[in-house]
């Protein structure tokens, strides 16, 4: 599978489009049509594979801090898994997510201080753009957190920039290709609307025959019962 640079994926925009020295679009406006793009795709593949996007970090836990500072790069503050590791061991922790957690994590505090082997956990988004991960009960002992997550796609920066949907590449050019003749008022935009359309069923259609059926059903939701215990 062919992983693209911006460098490749522009350079064939212009070639498409015949536009090498014209300028319709900035650069900057070229790469901002190409995360349009790119973001649509992402939308879509969550439908289809949740963990297409996967990926994992570790994180030191601080006895008496119980927010964590979530990646960077995360989708949607979706978490797929939290483990809490020490001493050998790894315990679980579960997710927290119906409207009992608030009073799940001041019972923990008062009830079930110094716990390790049973950490729940909750995001808290409280301050724009710093999203945290509320660990409870609070820890009292060192150790490491691993969060399993679903990650943004790649976005475009700069030429060196890679299109981490190799997938989607034809899909991205068009796109970028309807904008600029969107722009330029070509006569022939509508005929190059119903194209990318086409594209972008054929796209879905690839990035579906990834995964096996067993892949793209829903895990069960036992929350209310885990949570209720």
């Amino acid at each position: 599978m062919k992983y693209w640079t911006w460098a490749q994926l522009s350079e064939k925009i212009e070639r498409d489009l015949d536009t090498e020295d014209e300028l319709f679009v900035t650069p900057a406006e070229l790469i901002g049509y190409a995360n349009e793009a790119i973001d649509d795709i992402e939308k879509k593949i969550h439908t289809l594979c949740e963990d297409y996007f996967i990926t994992k970090t570790s994180v030191p836990v601080v006895p008496g801090v119980e927010e964590i500072d979530l990646p960077t790069d995360i989708y949607a503050n979706k978490i797929r898994e939290v483990i809490y590791v020490t001493g050998g061991q790894s315990f679980p922790a579960k997710s927290l997510k119906n409207w009992r957690k608030f009073a799940r994590y001041e019972d923990n505090i008062v009830n079930n201080p110094g716990s390790t082997n049973f950490y729940q956990y909750f995001v808290l988004n409280s301050v724009a753009g710093s999203p945290k991960l509320v660990l409870t009960p609070t820890p009292i002992e060192t150790g490491v957190l691993k969060i399993w997550y679903i990650r943004n796609a790649n976005e475009i920066i700069d030429s060196t920039s890679i299109l981490d949907i190799p997938e989607a590449a034809t899909y991205v050019t068009k796109y970028c290709s309807v904008k600029i003749m969107n722009k330029e008022l070509h006569p022939l935009l509508e005929s190059a609307k119903a194209d990318l359309e086409a594209i972008l069923t054929d796209t879905i259609a690839d990035l579906s025959e990834m995964f096996p059926n067993n892949e793209t059903e829903l895990e069960p939701d036992y929350t209310f019962y885990t949570e209720s215990l």
